[in-house]
C-alpha cells in the first residue's frame, strides 16, 4: 500500500452493553472509539447500529470476535447471532471481514507482557494516550466488566489484526 492510501479498519465488539467499536486508518492513527449502548439489549437495534457505523466510517476492513470465542449461555447465543448477522451485512457490502479469538488476542499481547484484560488495557493506554479518559480500575474476578471494557476489546481486536496480517 502506498503512503497516500489508507485502509480504514472498523473493529466491532458486541457485548452485553451493545456494541463497542474502534476505527483506525493505520496502526498509529486511531480515529475514533466508542460504545453503542443498546437498551434494552436487542440484536435488531445492535445490527442497525453496526450498519450505521459501516455506512458512516466506510471501512475497507471489518474486524470482529470469532464465534469460537463464545461459550454456551443465552447472552453468548445472542451475541453469536449478532455476529453472524454483522458478517452477512458486510458480505452484502463486499467488505473484508477478519475474526479473532480471545486466544489470538492474548497471544499477541503476551509479547508485551500483557496477560490479563487489565494489562492489555494498560498496554493500549501506553500507545494511545487519548484513551486515558476510558481507563478502568482493576476489577476483582467477581465483578462484572465495565462498559468501557468494550472499547479496549475493540482496539485490541484491531491491533491483533494489524499484528497478524
Amino acid at each position: 500500500m502506498d503512503s497516500n492510501s489508507t485502509q480504514t479498519v472498523l473493529a466491532l465488539y458486541p457485548n452485553r452493553f451493545g456494541i463497542s467499536y474502534a476505527v483506525f486508518d493505520d496502526p498509529q492513527d486511531l480515529v475514533e472509539v466508542g460504545n453503542g449502548y443498546i437498551r434494552p439489549t436487542c440484536n435488531k437495534k445492535a445490527l442497525e447500529r453496526a450498519i450505521k457505523y459501516l455506512n458512516y466510517y466506510k471501512p475497507n476492513v471489518i474486524i470482529t470476535r470469532a464465534l469460537d470465542d463464545l461459550k454456551g449461555g443465552s447472552r453468548s447465543k445472542r451475541i453469536e447471532a449478532l455476529l453472524v448477522n454483522i458478517c452477512k451485512e458486510t458480505e452484502k457490502q463486499n467488505l473484508e471481514v477478519y475474526c479473532y479469538t480471545r486466544s489470538q488476542i492474548m497471544n499477541v499481547f503476551n509479547q508485551f507482557q500483557a496477560r490479563t484484560k487489565y494489562q492489555v488495557m494498560k498496554c493500549i493506554l501506553k500507545w494511545y494516550e487519548k484513551l486515558k479518559k476510558y481507563e478502568i480500575n482493576k476489577r476483582k474476578n467477581w465483578m462484572p466488566d465495565k462498559p468501557n471494557t468494550g472499547i479496549f476489546d475493540a482496539v485490541s481486536l484491531a491491533l491483533t489484526h494489524y499484528y497478524l496480517e
